[in-house]
């Protein structure tokens, strides 16, 4: 396949947010406009719009987030964005206008729309990760010091915590939402917890994830992905990264392997054809892209990701990924100085009919 890194930007219009401020920590895409929502945090919190499709192919600033330093979920609820955002004194819920820009051929209009606080989330500890459900209704999370379990309406910013996942502070700072609704984390020593949609009761399950032999007790999901199609979810794990499959109905686990000798899988996303895509590599590596396929039962190390199109840049660290409606994959960089990566997969050539001997 390609990779194409982007700026954060209007090429030769517009200028990328400050160094610092570009790390890409969440994505949220509208499907209906094809547009892309990315949240960044760093010395100040950024909401992004990759506007990639039809005659746009730019990324929009569409502002700093007032008192934020990261962005920690995103969901799109019908004219609106609304999102958590984390800062010293704790977590907000903001809300803004959709992106919608107008392009011409020589005319263009990107306008910043005001960023209004729906009401205070937590008050004096940051958000680790939260998810927004299907409809983008209500947003559950946790935090990032206490491991307090909590659930947010997206429209009134009503607030309850639902409970607390380990009190030595093991546990994982990525939750997922899988295809029912039901919401996946883990705490503890590599144990799993689920929480079932309108449901206030944390289930802690006897289950370990899979594991290097004596690790349980350092091991959390850093990475989770789900296929819409079978429902499969998928998890890579901190610090030894490996990743495992969960059918969430049977709640039955398969280890798939290490995808290479680097530590921690930062991110995953599922293709249009079933197979998975994610990066894998800490801060201090340079990353690795690679796949598994479910058909062939495959784990390949693709290598480090490189864009050649326009300046050559080498991606190191990400954070976040997912699947764009065409098929593409974005992937968000999480470094100093960030770009937006779209990987577009190779398609198979067709195979020509094999001639009849009559």
């Amino acid at each position: 396949g390609l990779m194409v890194a982007l700026p954060l930007c209007f090429p030769g219009q517009s200028e990328p947010p400050p160094a610092g401020e570009t790390a890409i920590k969440v994505m949220a895409l509208n499907g209906y406009t094809d547009t892309l929502y990315m949240g960044t945090e760093g010395e100040k919190a950024h909401l992004l719009a990759g506007l990639i499709h039809q005659d746009t192919g730019v990324v929009h600033d569409m502002g700093t987030i007032p008192d934020a330093t990261s962005v920690d979920a995103l969901s799109v609820l019908g004219e609106d964005v609304r999102f958590l955002a984390s800062g010293p004194d704790g977590a907000r819920l903001y809300k803004t206008q959709r992106c919608i820009g107008s392009f011409l051929i020589q005319e263009w209009g990107l306008p910043r729309r005001p960023i209004e606080e729906v009401a205070v989330v937590l008050e004096g500890e940051g958000i680790g990760h939260a998810v927004a459900s299907a409809d983008g209704s209500e947003c559950v999370g946790v935090s990032a010091e206490s491991g307090q379990v909590f659930r947010t309406d997206t429209q009134t910013g009503e607030t309850r915590i639902l409970g607390e996942l380990d009190k030595r502070g093991k546990f994982s700072r990525r939750l997922c939402v899988d295809k029912s609704g039901r919401v996946w984390g883990t705490c503890g020593n590599a144990g799993l917890w689920t929480l079932a949609p309108g449901s206030d009761e944390i289930e802690k399950l006897p289950q370990r994830i899979p594991c290097a032999a004596g690790r349980e007790q350092h091991t959390q999901v850093s990475a989770w992905a789900v296929d819409p199609v079978t429902g499969m979810v998928y998890g890579g794990t901190r610090p030894d990264g490996f990743m495992f499959s969960l059918d969430p109905h049977t709640r039955h686990m398969v280890a798939l392997g290490k995808p290479c000798r680097q530590d921690l899988i930062t991110c995953l996303t599922v293709g249009h054809d079933g197979r998975v895509f994610g990066m894998v590599g800490t801060a201090e590596d340079i990353g690795h892209f690679f796949c598994f396929d479910p058909e062939e039962r495959s784990l390949k190390d693709l290598g480090i990701p490189v864009s050649t199109l326009t300046t050559r840049q080498y991606g190191y660290h990400y954070a976040c990924a997912v699947t764009g409606v065409d098929g593409e994959m974005y992937f968000g960089q999480h470094e100093r100085v960030n770009y937006l990566w779209v990987y577009f997969p190779r398609v198979p050539q067709r195979k020509p009919a094999e001639a009849t001997v009559e």
